[in-house]
């Protein structure tokens, strides 16, 4: 992933949606909807020239909190974008000794700029905040 698709393109916004969803995904978490589950998105979104997925994490501890009615369909290019920024996440970690995809987020939070988990659970461990001057008593 290249610096300018980092913060202008899929890449950061993958990174962004990979800090929301709480987990690093893999190729298997990505299920292309059925035939009937194509015609009811083309009922409802129109007509789209790439494959469509939904992300279905094989792991039960990832579960993504969604309304029933909106579940989490991404394109084939933003699943790529997805692929290549858990990539990108697993390369800041290389070395160190993580367990699990929390593990892993928390420690990329602070060694990525904050815009990338700001508003997520993982804005939190980011280094990057801005703190104001405490006065003395």
């Amino acid at each position: 992933m290249d610096v300018f698709d980092l913060l202008f393109g899929l890449g950061g916004q993958a990174l962004q949606a990979i800090f929301q969803l709480g987990f690093i995904p893999q190729e298997k978490d990505f299920l292309e909807l059925t035939d009937e589950q194509y015609r009811l998105f083309r009922l409802k979104e129109g007509e789209c020239d790439e494959k469509i997925f939904i992300i279905a994490p094989v792991n039960p501890q990832n579960v993504i909190e969604t309304d029933f009615a909106e579940l989490p369909i991404v394109t084939e290019s933003q699943k790529n974008a997805l692929i290549g920024a858990a990539a990108t996440i697993e390369r800041y970690c290389e070395g160190e000794d993580f367990h699990t995809d929390e593990e892993k987020l928390r420690f990329a939070a602070k060694h990525l700029p904050d815009v990338f988990s700001r508003g997520s659970q993982y804005e939190k461990y980011s280094k990057f905040t801005v703190s104001k001057p405490q006065k003395e008593k």
